[in-house]
């Protein structure tokens, strides 16, 4: 296993406004900090640290994740849409000089767990948690409205007595009905008082957390009640003073128990025992593909060398075929991908004719990661020159590969960048997964055609285009 410098994310930080990266343990480290009380117990933290983790890679594109959906080219951003933290000079402002002592528990605990996530067959789960159930964690169906097998409600007194076991808040009958958006009647000598019909058809489950409930005549579930009104919890009740609104708990009830898991480290329970009690069937795992020997291990690609045999292709200035160029570099590429332990089709494998429906057909048929078409251009005036990059309109993954691979062509092959595009041919049409297509070169432009020549410089070519490739699984 390599070092925690080997996997850097890309983050976007919402104070900055800009895109950087930060190897993943240091991210860990610096969630952690934000998410759970840094006075809890050693293995507490260390089982938080593991269920961080395992959100961070849930969005990497090593486990096929997509990202950041709303910042192109994160992988994550520190706001809702993806996990909220306190950068670091935050958490040095709020600790003051606690900070060396805080933060070194904080970064024993992460690299004591180093690597670990929580997976369900091979892939990372979405690790909830929150700071205390109240004796009882939920079913995930009741919060988030569909069942998942590894969130299933446990029973748990390990919380009890903690800061955020209960809790009371007093709310007007005018700020429930701006926040709720409801009307409540007004008392008359008629109609009584207002309390009659306010609250009724209470739904609650076996451990007095509200599924469901009618206030003004309008029904609500309890977890929206929860967030409208800004309770701790699902398990609340009231009194008609103003309504005072009692809670046990502080969460939405999913996954770990923070408090709890406080508890049981205090009884002795290991951060492994902890996260197993509150994850059924959940397994924790180390990240694979921290074997930078083989960090393509389970990607499958489709490699196509366009053109070949007797059909037509581009020629140079001096004679130089496309289909024997195309050919030379896919099959650098695909021994390149080979040896990072990636599974490689080719379309064409020598000087053959394969038809285009043959070669889409392969790629719907093997359904790889990838469809990677590869090109060199052509034009009637001999100056132009550079490269392009096409995807199909809608495959936002086809485009992001392309922008890694043009990328690193422009640092490694010094390639004159004419951008990354939509196109509807063919080959990007016909195929039914995500795929790229390349006009690496203007064969048709003496200075191009004369590099492509050179096996030396084709091998650089290759080898840009398979760290773009390694690129956009790693950032």
């Amino acid at each position: 296993m390599a070092n925690r410098k080997d996997f850097s994310v890309s983050v976007y930080r919402v104070e900055k406004q800009s895109i950087g990266t930060i190897p993943l343990e240091d991210l860990v480290a610096e969630i952690t900090a934000s998410q759970i009380p840094v006075e809890l117990e050693a293995e507490a933290i260390k089982a938080q640290a593991v269920l961080v983790r395992t959100n961070i890679l849930r969005q990497s594109y090593l486990y096929e994740g997509c990202g950041c959906s709303i910042h192109p080219g994160a992988m994550l951003c520190n706001s809702s849409h993806c996990i909220e933290w306190k950068g670091m000079d935050s958490l040095k402002e709020e600790w003051e000089d606690a900070f060396d002592i805080n933060w070194d528990r904080i970064e024993k605990a992460v690299e004591s767990t180093r690597g670990e996530f929580l997976s369900i067959n091979g892939k990372p789960v979405k690790a909830y948690y929150h700071p205390c159930c109240g004796g009882a964690t939920e079913n995930s169906e009741s919060i988030i409205g569909n069942r998942v097998v590894y969130l299933r409600k446990v029973l748990c007194d390990y919380c009890k007595g903690s800061s955020c076991w209960e809790d009371e808040r007093n709310i007007t009958i005018e700020e429930m009905e701006e926040k709720l958006g409801i009307s409540i009647k007004q008392a008359s000598p008629v109609k009584g008082s207002p309390i009659e019909g306010m609250i009724d058809e209470i739904d609650r489950d076996q451990e007095g957390r509200i599924r469901s409930i009618r206030i003004g005549g309008k029904y609500f579930k309890g977890s929206e009640v929860k967030e409208l009104l800004g309770l701790s919890s699902t398990r609340f009740g009231w009194n008609p003073v103003i309504l005072r609104f009692y809670t046990r708990g502080q969460g939405h009830g999913l996954g770990l128990c923070q408090y709890g898991a406080d508890s049981m480290a205090k009884e002795g329970k290991g951060y492994r025992e902890i996260i197993n009690y509150y994850f059924t069937g959940a397994k924790i795992m180390s990240i694979k593909e921290y074997d930078y020997s083989k960090p393509l291990r389970g990607k499958v690609f489709v490699i196509d060398p366009g053109h070949g045999g007797d059909g037509e292709d581009n020629i140079g200035p001096t004679g130089l075929r496309e289909k024997d160029v195309n050919l030379e570099i896919a099959l650098q590429l695909s021994s390149l991908l080979s040896e990072a332990g990636a599974e490689v089709h080719m379309t064409r494998e020598d000087d053959s004719v394969v038809l285009l429906s043959d070669r889409a057909g392969m790629a719907n048929k093997i359904r790889p990661h990838f469809f990677i078409s590869i090109h060199q251009n052509s034009f009637y005036n001999p100056g132009v020159a550079g490269t392009e990059i096409y995807y199909y309109d809608g495959d936002d993954e086809g485009e992001r590969l392309g922008r890694m691979i043009m990328l690193q062509l422009e640092e490694d092959a010094e390639v004159v960048n004419k951008g990354v595009k939509t196109a509807n041919f063919y080959m990007l049409r016909e195929v039914k997964v995500r795929s790229v297509l390349l006009e690496l070169f203007y064969i048709t432009n003496p200075e191009e055609e004369e590099k492509l020549k050179s096996k030396d410089f084709k091998t650089r070519v290759a080898r840009a285009i398979f760290r773009g490739i390694l690129r956009y699984y790693r950032e």
